[in-house]
């Protein structure tokens, strides 16, 4: 665990914030565009958010949902909330509808903080979603006036800090058990689950994610991906806090100004996802390729021609919204291809269909539980069955697959449930994706089953290709064939703009395959055209 030790009894937010201010106060803590706020200025403005929360009503333990795109008021507010105890509950901005209501309805939020332009995805939601909803609060914009919001405290964000400019501190007592955030799972795969989240956790996650890339006091953190996901927040925002560093906030992820922005914040540390990296690399080559000051990213499979233009060491661990960090290496150890090791405070195991342990090299399902208290979820939100589901045998249930060395390294193997049953044999979705971004032209790709009858799949593969290149699926095709097996050869391959994705950047495989094959798609079987090459592809391989 990192350098940075925080007693469990201690890892509660208000009274970190305090402690840190204390030390701090001067230092800068978070940027944004052109402007900065020392420790004691966010402060200060948290503290009149709190009291201004205070004075409407808002406590111990009231969700609180915070609708806002990436802006320091965000922040602000996180740290206000946490000084009342209160519950932070980040929604996705691109949420409206039915799907918007049924996140107000499912964690019965107290009040909402919503930019301007969201607020009207509140509107017409109708009564019920928002029932127990006391306070809307708009960040940003004009003078405040919704008539058609049946809400008893209708307010703006600037008008809870001025009615909260008082003397004195407001930290209401905490535990770290208390339930510090609610953040709802992206829903890839049906419909998003509230993960209740105590103190202690997020603490020991932002702990872990130090330890794994070697932050340190003076690094500056650029956190360019949403607020409203965990990476900004757990491997950004809260690690600078916990550090005394600087955090430089972006408002958004831009491919073509990443290494512009990086720059000129100075930044050191980059806060990253999957799907950065090869992004980053279709660029074409410029000078600010290594004009930067940045070191590391994290979270990021290792890339080796990446790390080589850019000069970036990408550091990847294994972690989960109802986790945390459960599987990494401290900086700078590191094995390539791995996620790392199991972390300290965790049991960690791959186990198969009935929880037994597997042998070193073989693939099984990765399973962990604390040895701690308080440092995983303590449920999902109104679904008990899913809670029960997760946690069988006392263990909770990835859904990843894994395989471990004889030194208790682990691998990444692909989602339980996108597995591939073809021609006899799993296919690892995951494995077949690494190999297709091998191809020079393609920037990124997802790979998935396309129902072929008698329980068996056909292999999709959807494939974005650079601006200018002029592979056809049929060349792609013939490349994959000199380096896969047979019964991982795609039968489909299509050409997509781009990939439908969550905010946090996960690409929605359920959208690709509930909009079918377009009639555009390239078919192996059309290319051998013939009856054996049809029967061979029915034939279960072995």
């Amino acid at each position: 665990m990192s350098a940075l030790s925080i007693p469990l009894e201690k890892r509660v937010f208000g009274q970190l914030i305090i402690e840190r201010v204390e030390i701090d106060a001067e230092r800068p803590y978070l940027s944004f565009q052109q402007s900065q706020w020392t420790y004691a200025e966010f402060f200060a403005e948290s503290q009149a958010l709190a009291k201004g929360l205070k004075k409407v009503g808002i406590g111990r333990q009231d969700p609180v949902v915070l609708l806002m795109n990436n802006r320091p008021e965000f922040m602000v507010a996180y740290w206000a909330l946490t000084f009342l105890n209160a519950i932070i509950v980040p929604v996705n901005t691109a949420l409206k509808g039915d799907t918007l209501a049924y996140i107000l309805r499912d964690n019965g939020a107290r009040a909402i903080l919503a930019d301007a332009d969201l607020v009207a995805n509140l509107i017409g939601l109708g009564p019920e979603p928002m029932a127990k909803v006391d306070v809307l609060a708009v960040v940003g914009g004009g003078p405040v006036s919704h008539p058609d919001l049946d809400i008893k405290c209708i307010t703006s964000y600037a008008e809870l800090v001025d009615a909260g400019q008082a003397t004195g501190i407001v930290c209401d007592p905490a535990h770290f058990d208390d339930v510090h955030i609610i953040p709802y799972t992206s829903g890839t795969t049906g419909p998003s689950k509230g993960v209740i989240v105590p103190y202690a956790q997020t603490v020991h996650t932002s702990l872990t994610c130090i330890d794994a890339a070697g932050i340190g006091r003076d690094d500056i953190i650029y956190a360019p991906l949403p607020l409203f996901h965990g990476m900004s927040r757990t491997m950004g925002t809260i690690p600078a806090l916990l550090l005394g560093a600087h955090v430089h906030l972006a408002p958004r992820f831009s491919g073509s100004r990443f290494w512009q922005e990086v720059t000129e914040a100075r930044a050191t540390v980059g806060v990253t996802i999957f799907t950065i990296p090869p992004t980053l690399k279709a660029l074409p080559p410029s000078p600010l390729d290594r004009a930067h000051s940045l070191r590391v990213m994290f979270n990021a499979h290792h890339d080796r021609e990446f790390e080589e233009r850019f000069g970036v060491r990408l550091v990847e661990a294994h972690g989960m919204t109802e986790l945390g960090l459960t599987v990494y290496s401290p900086h700078p150890e590191r094995r390539e291809g791995s996620s790392g090791r199991a972390a300290p405070d965790w049991e960690v195991r791959v186990v198969d269909e009935l929880d037994r342990d597997v042998p070193a090299g073989e693939i099984g399902e990765l399973v962990m539980r604390p040895k701690m208290p308080s440092l995983m979820m303590k449920g999902y939100l109104n679904k008990p069955a899913e809670t029960l589901g997760a946690m069988r045998n006392l263990w909770f249930h990835s859904g990843d697959y894994m395989r471990q060395d004889e030194e208790g390294y682990f691998y990444f193997d692909g989602r339980k449930k996108e597995r591939i049953r073809c021609r006899g044999e799993n296919v690892s979705s995951y494995e077949l994706e690494g190999i297709v971004m091998q191809h020079p032209a393609v920037v990124e790709c997802a790979v998935v089953a396309h129902p072929a009858g008698d329980g068996e799949d056909d292999i999709r593969l959807v494939v974005v290709i650079q601006e200018q290149a002029t592979l056809a699926e049929a060349g792609l095709a013939e490349w994959l064939d000199s380096r896969l097996p047979k019964f991982m050869l795609p039968r489909y391959i299509e050409y997509q703009a781009s990939l439908p994705k969550t905010a946090s950047g996960k690409i929605e495989k359920f959208r690709i395959m509930d909009a079918g094959l377009p009639p555009s798609h390239w078919d192996r079987r059309n290319l051998a055209g013939s009856v054996s090459a049809t029967l061979e592809a029915k034939v279960p391989h072995g």
